[in-house]
């Protein structure tokens, strides 16, 4: 559960409505708790924003293999070492679409990084070319979060089919 709260934070940074329709990356992300521990997650996500829409899948390839797909404000989490797949929705999940705009913005008038505050919750947004390369934050768990972003690529061909959840055949189904 720890990885679905961080990413419903982070799932409005996807897309910005004015400028970014789609967005494609690598990411590393390391979970650091208030005590010291941290976890390291690898994979890769894609976003769309079709204007009435959007979509985002997760895919985590280390150190487990898990899917999160994200349609507006349902969640549907596909966990195969586990053999289920849990759906629940989110009623007040932060629209930071036109913060992450705005960040742009800003980043080519000033060409520096840019921090943004959504829910008492400040962003660090970190830029290379004009592309978000890093985001930290603090949870509300206080957990420090670091997305790395590499290999990203902005306003792609992404077809909607690619956020069709697929729930494995016998897997148990758990909705929140």
């Amino acid at each position: 559960m720890r990885i679905l709260s961080v990413f419903i934070i982070f799932f409005g940074f996807l897309y910005a409505q004015d400028g970014i329709k789609s967005i494609s990356s690598n990411f590393t992300q390391i979970i650091t708790s208030s005590e010291g521990d941290s976890l390291k997650y690898e994979g890769n996500f894609q976003a769309l924003n079709d204007g009435d829409n959007n979509f985002a899948l997760w895919i985590y390839e280390k150190p487990i293999e898990k899917k999160i797909y994200f349609t507006n404000n349902r969640v549907v989490m596909i966990e195969p070492d586990l053999e289920q797949a849990v759906v629940t929705s989110i009623e007040n999940m932060p629209n930071i679409s036109s913060v992450l705009d705005k960040a742009l913005s800003a980043n080519k008038q000033t060409n520096k990084d840019v921090n943004v505050t959504v829910f008492d919750t400040v962003y660090n947004i970190y830029f290379e070319n004009n592309i978000p390369s890093k985001i930290s934050y603090v949870d509300n768990l206080d957990n420090k979060i670091d997305i790395l972003l590499k290999n990203t690529n902005l306003n792609i061909n992404i077809y909607k089919l690619t956020f069709q959840v697929e729930i494995p055949e016998g897997f148990d189904i758990v909705q929140y």
